[in-house]
This record gives C-alpha cells, sequence and structure tokens, in this order.
C-alpha cells in the first residue's frame, strides 16, 4: 500500500512539474543534433579510414528496427567523407544542439528537488558540455564493445563461449549506461547528494529504456500504419516519438529519486 500511494504522488509530482512539457522541450534539443551527430561521426569513419560496414551493421542492435533503417538510409545517402568541412560542422552542430538539451535536463533535474540553481551560465554550459562529452564517449564504448568486442574476448578468453561473452557484453552496457546516468543526474543537481541516493533512479531509468524500446519497436511493427499514413517520413516521425519516449524516461528518473528523497526527509510529494 506504501509503494502504490507513493507511485500516485509521484505521478502527481510529474505533472506538477511539467514532466511531460520538459520532455518534448528536451526531445526537440535532441533531434536537432541528432542527425548532426551522425554526420559527424561517419566522417570521422571515413576520416581516420574505419570500416563503415563494421559499425552499421550493430545499429540495429542500438536502435528500433524503423529508427535503425532511418539511420542507415540516411548514412547510404550521405556516404562516408573524408571532408574536414563536413567533420567539423557535424561537430559543431552536434556539440552546439547536445549541449543546449543537457542544459535542459539540467534545470528539469533541479525542478523536480525544487532547487534553485545557483551557479553561472558560463558554469552550466561548461557543466552541459562535460555531460554531453560523458554520455557521447559512453554510448562510442558500447559501441566499440559491439563492434570489436568478440575480437577482444577472443584474444583473452579463446576457449570461453560466445554465450558467455554476450551475457558479459550486455550486463557490461548496462552498467556503463547506469553508472553514466547516475553522474549525468549527480552533476545537474545543484546541492549535495551521495550517489546511493541517484542510483535507485538511473537504474529505473536505464531499465526502462530497455523495456520501453523494445516494446516500442514491436508495437510500431506489429500494430500501427505509420508507414502508410506518413509515407517516406514515416521513419522520422518514428524518430522523434521514440526520441520523445527516451528523454520522458530520463526526467522521471530524476523525479523517482526526488520523490524518494522526500519521503526519506520526511517530507511530502508535492
Amino acid at each position: 500500500m506504501p509503494a502504490l500511494i507513493f507511485i500516485v504522488n509521484l505521478v502527481q509530482k510529474c505533472r506538477m512539474d511539467f514532466t511531460l512539457d520538459r520532455g518534448a522541450e528536451l526531445t526537440y534539443r535532441v533531434l536537432l543534433a541528432f542527425f548532426p551527430f551522425v554526420i559527424f561521426l561517419m566522417a570521422a569513419v571515413g576520416f581516420f579510414e574505419l570500416d563503415e560496414a563494421a559499425f552499421m551493421q550493430h545499429v540495429p542492435n542500438i536502435f528500433p528496427e524503423d529508427v535503425a533503417d532511418l539511420i542507415q538510409s540516411f548514412v547510404a545517402d550521405l556516404g562516408v567523407s573524408q571532408s574536414r568541412g563536413l567533420l567539423s560542422t557535424g561537430l559543431f552542430f552536434a556539440v552546439y544542439n547536445t549541449t543546449n538539451g543537457f542544459r535542459a535536463v539540467i534545470r528539469c533535474v533541479n525542478r523536480a528537488y525544487g532547487v534553485i540553481d545557483p551557479r553561472n551560465f558560463a558554469y552550466r554550459v561548461l557543466l552541459s558540455f562535460v555531460l554531453m562529452l560523458m554520455f557521447t564517449f559512453s554510448l562510442l564504448f558500447m559501441v566499440g564493445v559491439l563492434v570489436f568486442g568478440a575480437e577482444i574476448w577472443h584474444f583473452f578468453f579463446p576457449e570461453a563461449p560466445m554465450m558467455l561473452f554476450n551475457l558479459v557484453r550486455i550486463i557490461g552496457g548496462l552498467a556503463v549506461l547506469t553508472f553514466v546516468t547516475t553522474l549525468i543526474y549527480r552533476l545537474s543537481i545543484a546541492q549535495k547528494m551521495r550517489l546511493r541516493e541517484i542510483l535507485p533512479g538511473a537504474a529505473l531509468t536505464v531499465t526502462a529504456w530497455v523495456v520501453a524500446s523494445t516494446i516500442f519497436g514491436f508495437v510500431i511493427i506489429r500494430f500501427t500504419q505509420y508507414p502508410a499514413i506518413y509515407g517516406s517520413i514515416a521513419g522520422v516521425f518514428i524518430l522523434v516519438l521514440w526520441l520523445n519516449l527516451i528523454c520522458i524516461i530520463l526526467l522521471i528518473g530524476n523525479e523517482f529519486n526526488a520523490g524518494l528523497k522526500m519521503v526519506a526527509d520526511g517530507r511530502k510529494i508535492r
């Protein structure tokens, strides 16, 4: 019964903190950064003469099917470029828009705790840049594990079964993403918080990302008619829906942590 009361109060808190509206704002920021980042990533692949196919074949393992198809189609139209101009342009827009997105995350995190952020504008910009780098490198690390993990595993453990490697890869990837999400929550809040106070919401967020993305892909493929309705732009529409889902879950995970802290402090969840 206390758990049910907590959930009801948490839903009310999310409504009062305009979580859905903030999620839409964050989705807009992330969407602006999404394709410039893909351009930058593929330009980097071409610049360093890496195997484009090795990266692209793992895209369906990271994104829902329709989103993966959109990315693969976009990359196929784009081509792998070694242009420094394309590299720098993609980097600039990705950094600018993603940094703005993380500034929105910082605002939402502090609002959930009822904290007025006293840090100046320059500090928040720098912090959002650091958060962007953390999240980007975590994603690149996980992509690197997907692409090169099997070779590394065979080098160190030549006799170990691949099933064990797949299990380690999944658990390791989730652990890295949970750790990075915990740090994002921790650094965004403008007050002292212990990591153990933030870890529950981060774990909830990552778990919900995996479950929601799986269900999202299943529902989109089998129970909707978006391709018939939206035609050639169906992939873009599905991408927006998926990003909105991911952003809202990120904010709800933080609201969950804020609710737990209010209960621990003997305060009523507003």
